[in-house]
């Protein structure tokens, strides 16, 4: 279907580049709101369908420019690799505008349109808002304003990306490897090689990749604004904002419990303020996808821990299954009533997904808590 009706996509990280994509290569117009200038770091490691983002963006990530990637249980690639990959396609499209540095303060339902308020004071109105501004969305807000934040799990993950080059020797962990998962003294550790930013595979030029799952930092995000009183989470402790006293202790038990194979990459990261972060893992179970002309998706949708392995996956589901619907919409339908059917045929399972999220989640605390004792 080709239509004149311009799509308008709060966010501009991966799934809302993965939706504006999707859109595009069935035939619709998109403009993509992204508040940031460019996001030239992101997260760190990533596990990646290459069948089902061939199948939602119409390109392959296979071909060249490939998306580089190592093998495991699903492929693993990087948080900027992917981006600059997804960037670099809408960048190509000209049916896609994508306006940076435009941060969204509200939209609001019209019932024959959306009005968007930026944060300058400047108003719009587009036909259509899809919501891809992550777990603290401000489309979510508008949908479900008795239900607008994620909740925290009762835990952490410190994570890092390390440049192997800078390390004293390659790390003696195979390319093709996969993850290396243990707990370890209630700690839940994670580790892999991945591909360099040039896309190499050679020991001694790759990224090593290190997630540490900690249940012991509850004072910590409180401190810091990150947790509210009431249980939800507001922010992250996002690199260039963990004071180095968190650091040296960090470091200092890091020495205890990481194998030696991995220590020097986390050391490394952690003593780097512009390497590490500490994400508060939250979950947020939807009660809508969709109220008239909104809808969201991705993180805005659904928030699980990242030990589900699921998270990415689903927001690629949720773009190729929206994408379908409006290109396949009626000239006479609502868009109010294609969204409606895009909540019917999501929602039930992204609550079973969040469900599962939570099960796994109490189960590490469980697993966490026995082990300290």
């Amino acid at each position: 279907m080709t239509s004149d009706v311009e799509i308008t996509v709060v966010g501009g990280s991966l799934a809302g580049l993965t939706l504006a994509l999707a859109c595009a290569v069935r035939g619709m117009p998109v403009r993509v709101l992204e508040q940031s200038k460019g996001h030239v770091l992101g997260g760190d490691s990533l596990t990646v369908d290459l069948s089902l983002l061939r199948a939602a963006t119409g390109h392959d990530p296979r071909q060249p420019p490939a998306l580089p990637v190592v093998p495991a249980y699903r492929d693993l690639t990087t948080w900027p690799a992917l981006y600059s990959w997804l960037r670099a396609r809408v960048n190509e499209t000209p049916t896609i505008a994508l306006e940076s540095d435009r941060r969204v303060l509200s939209v609001t339902d019209l019932g024959e349109g959306v009005e968007v308020t930026f944060e300058d004071g400047q108003k719009r109105i587009t036909p259509v808002v899809l919501g891809a501004d992550g777990y603290r969305s401000i489309v979510r807000r508008a949908i479900t304003p008795d239900n607008p934040y994620a909740r925290y799990a009762g835990y952490l993950v410190w994570r890092g990306l390390v440049e192997e080059r800078t390390l004293k020797r390659p790390v003696p962990w195979p390319t093709d490897g996969g993850l290396w998962i243990e707990i370890i003294d209630g700690y839940r550790l994670v580790a892999a090689t991945l591909p360099g930013r040039d896309g190499s595979l050679v020991p001694g030029y790759r990224q090593i990749t290190f997630a540490w799952f900690d249940v012991h930092q509850e004072q910590l995000l409180r401190r810091t604004g990150c947790l509210t009183s009431d249980g939800h989470i507001v922010g992250s402790l996002a690199r260039g904002m963990i004071d180095e006293s968190v650091r040296l202790d960090l470091a200092s038990r890091a020495r205890a419990i990481w194998p030696e194979q991995w220590l020097e990459a986390v050391l490394t990261g952690i003593s780097s303020p512009e390497t590490l972060s500490g994400a508060p893992i939250a979950e947020y179970k939807p009660t809508q996808l969709a109220r008239g002309n909104l809808a969201i998706l991705g993180d805005a949708a659904h928030v699980i821990s990242p030990m589900t392995g699921r998270g990415l996956l689903t927001g690629m589901e949720d773009t190729s299954t929206l994408a379908q619907l409006l290109a396949t919409r009626n000239p006479n339908d609502s868009f109010a009533s294609v969204l409606g059917s895009y909540e019917q045929a999501r929602l039930p399972f992204i609550q079973g997904l969040v469900n599962h999220s939570m099960s796994i989640s109490a189960e590490y605390r469980r697993r966490a808590g026995a082990q300290m004792s």
